[in-house]
């Protein structure tokens, strides 16, 4: 399994990124940042695009809006994966080659045979790259969003990858008239400025993947938490720091060294560019230094003083952390742009290879390593729908990462590439109506023992004006998963003049040594422009069981039983998954046997290593994954209520402290609350622990006061009263009307509130004139009866001066009388 704290680069090599297995000493995995485009069985590119011209009766006749006649449509096909390419991937050997086999000199190596103590080789390895185990995720086109259907019709959208080997992926989209004019001037004549140069376009069409790997981390623990809220204020502050207000074109910086200039690098970019990644990865790091990101990382195999090569894989894990947080932040608060880097020697030229030194496939893909990724800031982001940052990797475990190769496809394609994918297709003629279907299989031969699978499409219709029998039939050979084959048809139409797009497919599966395969699987009248041929087409179920929450330090192995309820008795029915650390994946497959149901029944089984087990019972599922937990003791939980009148409460905090004297546990955790929240928590048991904690919560109020609550005590699943956070408006109103103002020029009046429990106290002296003499004294209470007030009085006439003794009183208003007239009213008194 790919070991996510073993990442390394291959000089010569960009936008890849290359990781030991944890395990195997020959393999390596290889994650690539910018999508290719696949090329089909005759090595083409499988990139269409298609410019429809269409008969103007029909298309008023189906035009809903008769003052917009779309005369022209356009469709782009295309199918994208994550491989390397073959200049890539002989380059990648020959350095593994290199590494592997030389004495362990290596630095790498011998770290990463340090972290799983691992002996050095002594025999020579012959390297093997491989993609990693994927999830789950999906991929994106964008193509001309937001500007409405004369642009874009519809696309492939947001679409399931095969999760298998190097994650391809078919898409398409549809445009609009305008739309469609746009993407045959880009592709037929490309973009060009003022001055007749030629520029790129990668907005017209991009690829995002969006996946989750697998990977392991031995022997260490890291927690990364960041409030979203955090970020964006940073990021917020720096916007206007690296906005670059600059029009479109190219930009030089120069590079000297004692005088010479030593390099040149001209960057294309566009207008409004804000920042790019590595301005990003610096922000994350000023973050990372500034508490607004936390990083704790506990690494169980250095003990005392670090070694180089220990502070070394310490720096190179923290860089994997935070190249992880960069991407989930970019995700979340950036929007991708791609500018065009090309460096030069000192002379000023391209820098050229020696003759014979690079071959006609690595040339196509030459400008596909100058890209560059840059990114916009978002315009709208919503604070309360970016989730918190929150990374816990536990020792010696699978994990999930996040992967987001991204990428241009314009960017990608030579200038005879790019004329080469347009076809014009005149739908206005009879003669003329073609269909073309990319075909592909989403299976994995090598794991599931598959020897081949055949794909027949035939298509057959008589065309109602013309009398004609359009058809074809083709057979599709696929033998290890990777082939692109298309088929292509002229098309007729019917009585209304549409076209006749229906065909039919039947794919059959065989397996190695054995003559036993299930029945063909026909699809009748079926209309798909990318037909991808998966398990789930093919009538199998499929599931993918993974190791979840298991500690390995008590259980030896988890056992996991699968049946298909639907056909109990066949042979692919039932089948055991034994998972181990070393081996924390498994697979299952099962023909449905014609059956539409999909639901199966499963049960789980642990043996521990003191040698006792237990099982549970059988639990029915449909779902593709199954993630297996162990089944020790059980878990402490709880649930709290965070009510916050936003008001009066700007954030609130609950702290949870579980201490367990028995197994010596000392764990504390924490969430931030900035609204009404409900937070269920809950953590592991050991044997023999109580299932008692402690909480308590802060709270800061929007006048700058905190209050912080005692700890109190509870236990597991216990019905915790809601945390109601909120204060009330009270006032005291001080009335001088019916006082004698001849005798007196001025009364002070100080009234204090005093809340010792929330450590709350307000005082104020308040001046009371004939001219002003109504006034008011407000305070934010914490109780809705919480308006006791103390108050003294300070009379000052002109040839005296009388101090009234301290009195309280409870709300509502202070009538002031002349201290000779009559005693003031008993202040305790109600106050109605």
């Amino acid at each position: 399994m790919l070991s996510l704290t073993d990442k390394f680069t291959i000089p010569g090599i960009s936008n890849v990124d290359f990781y030991f297995d944890h395990k195997k000493r020959d393999t390596f995995y290889a994650i690539r940042s910018t999508p290719l485009i696949k090329r089909d069985q005759d090595n083409k590119l499988a990139f269409s695009y298609n410019l429809i011209s269409r008969n103007a009766e029909i298309a008023y006749a189906s035009s809903a809006n008769k003052d917009l006649v779309e005369t022209q449509l356009g469709q782009l096909l295309l199918t994208v994966d994550l491989a390397l390419t073959n200049e890539e991937e002989k380059k990648a050997l020959d350095y593994l080659r290199k590494m592997l086999n030389n004495n362990n000199k290596s630095v790498l190596i011998r770290r990463h045979n340090r972290r799983y103590r691992l002996k050095p080789l002594t025999k020579r390895v012959e390297p093997k790259i491989a993609a990693p185990n994927w999830k789950n995720g999906t991929v994106t086109l964008n193509v001309l969003s937001g500007f409405g259907d004369t642009f874009t019709k519809s696309s492939s959208g947001e679409v399931k990858p095969s999760l298998v080997g190097w994650n391809s992926a078919s898409l398409y989209a549809t445009y609009g008239i305008e739309g469609s004019q746009l993407m045959y001037q880009a592709l037929s004549e490309g973009v060009k400025d003022d001055d007749g140069n030629s520029e790129k376009t990668p907005l017209l069409a991009t690829v995002n993947y969006t996946g989750l790997a697998i990977g392991y981390i031995a022997n260490m623990e890291i927690k990364v938490s960041a409030r979203s809220t955090d970020i964006y204020n940073f990021l917020e502050t720096q916007n206007n720091e690296f906005i670059r207000d600059v029009k479109q074109g190219k930009r030089t910086r120069t590079r000297k060294f004692l005088g010479r200039t030593i390099s040149k690098k001209t960057t294309t970019f566009d207008s409004k560019v804000d920042i790019d990644k590595s301005e990003i990865h610096n922000l994350v790091e000023t973050m990372r230094q500034n508490k607004v990101i936390r990083v704790e990382v506990n690494d169980d195999l250095v003990t005392g003083e670090r070694s180089q090569e220990e502070k070394e894989a310490q720096q190179a894990l923290m860089a994997n952390i935070m190249d992880m947080v960069t991407n989930t932040i970019i995700k979340s608060f950036f929007e991708t742009a791609f500018i065009e880097d090309q460096e030069t020697s000192e002379e000023g030229t391209t820098p050229q290879t020696g003759p014979g030194s690079t071959t006609e496939e690595a040339k196509k893909f030459d400008h596909v390593k100058d890209q560059n990724h840059s990114y916009y800031f978002k315009n709208k982001i919503s604070k309360n729908k970016i989730s918190n940052i929150n990374f816990h990797f536990k020792k010696n475990s699978t994990v999930e990462f996040q992967v987001n190769p991204s990428g241009s496809l314009l960017a990608q394609l030579t200038d005879s590439e790019r004329k080469a994918a347009v076809k014009i297709l005149d739908v206005s003629s009879p003669e003329v109506q073609m269909m073309e279907v990319q075909v592909k299989v989403n299976a994995d031969f090598e794991a599931d023992n598959i020897h081949s699978v055949i794909v027949n499409l035939s298509y057959k219709q008589k065309d109602h004006k013309t009398g004609i029998v359009r058809q074809n039939a083709r057979s599709f050979l696929f033998e290890n998963g990777s082939e692109v084959h298309t088929f292509r048809v002229s098309m007729a139409r019917n009585a209304n003049g549409e076209l006749i797009d229906f065909y039919k497919a039947e794919a059959k599966i065989s397996y190695r040594g054995t003559a036993d395969a299930p029945p063909p699987i026909v699809l009748d009248n079926i209309s798909d422009r990318v037909l991808n041929i998966s398990y789930d087409k093919l009538g199998f179920i499929t599931t993918k069981v993974s190791a979840g929450d298991i500690d390995w330090a008590v259980v030896k192995e988890a056992i996991v039983d699968l049946e298909y309820i639907s056909e109990p008795n066949k042979p692919d029915s039932k089948k055991q998954i034994r998972l181990t650390q070393d081996s924390p994946l498994g697979n299952w497959k099962c023909f449905m046997y014609g059956h539409k149901d999909k639901s199966y029944r499963y049960k789980k089984k642990w043996i521990y290593l003191d040698g006792t087990q237990s099982e549970s019972d059988y639990i029915t599922d449909t779902r593709e994954t199954l993630v297996i937990d162990d089944d020790l003791v059980g878990r402490v939980k709880a649930s709290f209520d965070v009510l916050m009148d936003p008001n009066y409460v700007t954030s609130a905090k609950v702290e949870i402290l579980y201490k367990d004297e028995v197994n010596a546990v000392n764990e504390e955790f924490s969430k931030w609350f900035s609204g009404s929240e409900t937070w269920d928590w809950n953590m592991r048991l050991r044997e023999g622990a109580t299932n008692q904690f402690q909480y308590r919560y802060f709270a800061q109020f929007t006048d700058g006061l905190v209050k912080t609550s005692e700890w109190k005590t509870a236990t597991s699943d216990e019905n915790i009263d809601p945390i109601d956070l909120k204060r009330y408006q009270k006032s005291l109103t001080i009335d001088g009307g019916m006082l004698d103002w001849t005798k007196w020029k001025v009364v002070y009046v100080n009234v204090q509130h005093n809340d010792v429990e929330n450590k709350y106290l307000k005082e104020e002296t308040i001046r009371i004139t004939s001219e002003d003499f109504m006034k008011t004294f407000e305070i934010m209470a914490f109780s809705p009866g919480s308006n006791v007030f103390e108050y003294t009085l300070k009379f000052a006439g002109t040839n005296q001066m009388i101090d009234i003794d301290p009195a309280t009183i409870k709300g509502g208003i202070l009538l002031l009388k002349n201290p000779e007239e009559a005693p003031l009213p008993d202040p305790m008194a109600d106050e109605n």
